[in-house]
């Protein structure tokens, strides 16, 4: 049955999900100066408040299914934009602590409904295996993208004396620009038609260990990579006496590196097998983090960001891909089980790093990253020892 919807315009949903998350992910090393010295906290108190954002985002992640099922694909993204709008207008007039504890929080919650979505509409209107990990890794390219530009906008607001609020006020933006394009898109339902000779042998198909180690490889990328963006700039500052724009050009070497990698990797998966692609980047990644957390020379530092962002860019929809070609024919049911093991990731990200920085320092913050990307390339060995995916999909033209 054929379904009238609007696909650019849900393209263009999908990527602007990602580059909202993205905005409010990236930015934190940034950020974190000017609300330290704005209510007069120390960096582990501050990492502790955005925790608040971390669960505001776990939340609706968890529950995506169902409340794509009671309530639509359109309901939802209206309510998260119109709410965002609300609390940036609401910080920008009450800009206390305790307001902007409550902004983070609901801001997240925005956050995790927009990704929810915006992962399942990639999912929902790219049924083809091979078209679905190109445009997984596509649209994760606008998380990055965030990253690379607001890292550079938001250090030079800050060097020309703005506030901690300008942040706010771009992620209010974004709300508007999300508003106005979820009110002019034509949805799918939320109920994709299967084939009926399939409908019984997939419904009940195991998993298998491989798809929980795959969303433990997940949960591991997704602790180790905030945990660098938060803390590499007050850790270069602290080790190097920089300027703070100094240390935001290294996780802007970063994004863009990343942001590089998403647009050419969109490619590279089509003719190398994901395992081998995978495999490829984590080894690479855990090389780079490690030299960032422990070399003396800023020059091997700044090489290894952009080494660390290249080849950590097809990481998350690279696993979320192999992941799903872990059964025969993948269902919402595990694209939404990846995606919610990845994000306890980033729900703890901040209060295990704040923990680590307040027993160790700022170097045993960012060093915590190189042992989670550590397990991370124990857990993703393990997962394709036992993967099923090449023997499920031999005779499919997809790069597994």
């Amino acid at each position: 049955m054929s379904e009238n919807y609007s696909r650019g315009s849900l393209n263009a949903i999908s990527y602007l999900s990602y580059y909202f998350v993205g905005a409010l992910v990236s930015t934190l090393g940034i950020v974190l100066g000017p609300l330290c010295a704005a209510f007069n906290k120390d960096p582990s108190f501050i990492g502790q408040v955005f925790t608040l954002m971390n669960i505001g985002m776990f939340v609706p992640i968890m529950l995506g299914g169902i409340l794509m099922k009671k309530w639509g694909l359109q309901k939802p993204l209206v309510i998260a934009a119109a709410l965002t709008i609300l609390i940036s207008a609401l910080l920008f007039a009450t800009p206390t602590l305790t307001m902007f504890s409550v902004a983070v929080a609901i801001i997240g919650a925005c956050g995790g409904i927009f990704m929810t979505i915006g992962s399942y509409l990639v999912v929902r209107i790219n049924p083809d295996e091979k078209s679905r990990s190109s445009s997984l890794i596509f649209t994760d390219f606008f998380f990055s993208l965030a990253g690379a530009t607001l890292s550079f906008l938001l250090a030079w607001l800050f060097k020309m004396g703005a506030s901690w609020i300008a942040m706010y006020g771009i992620m209010g933006g974004l709300g508007v620009l999300m508003l106005i394009l979820t009110l002019r898109s034509r949805y799918p339902s939320t109920v994709a038609a299967e084939p009926e000779h399939q409908e019984a042998s997939t419904s009940n198909e195991p998993w298998g260990r491989s798809v929980w180690l795959l969303c433990g490889a997940l949960f591991l990328f997704l602790l180790a990579e905030p945990i660098f963006t938060m803390w590499t700039p007050g850790y270069l500052l602290w080790r190097f006496h920089m300027l703070p724009e100094q240390a935001a050009l290294f996780t802007t070497v970063y994004w863009v590196a990343k942001a590089t990698g998403l647009f050419l990797n969109q490619f590279t998966v089509k003719w190398m097998k994901l395992r081998t692609f995978l495999l490829i980047c984590t080894a690479v990644g855990l090389v780079s983090i490690a030299l960032i957390s422990n070399s003396a020379n800023t020059t091997v530092i700044l090489i290894a960001c952009g080494a660390f962002g290249f080849f950590n860019s097809g990481l998350f929809s690279g696993l979320m891909s192999y992941g799903s070609l872990q059964v025969s024919r993948s269902s919402p049911t595990l694209i939404s089980a990846l995606l919610t093991c990845g994000t306890v990731g980033t729900l703890l990200f901040a209060t295990v790093s704040s923990l680590v920085n307040s027993r160790f320092g700022l170097h045993g913050a960012v060093n915590a990253s190189t042992c989670a990307y550590a397990l991370l390339m124990v857990t993703l060995l393990a997962g394709i020892a036992c993967s099923k995916a090449e023997r499920l999909h031999q005779g499919e033209a997809v790069a597994v």
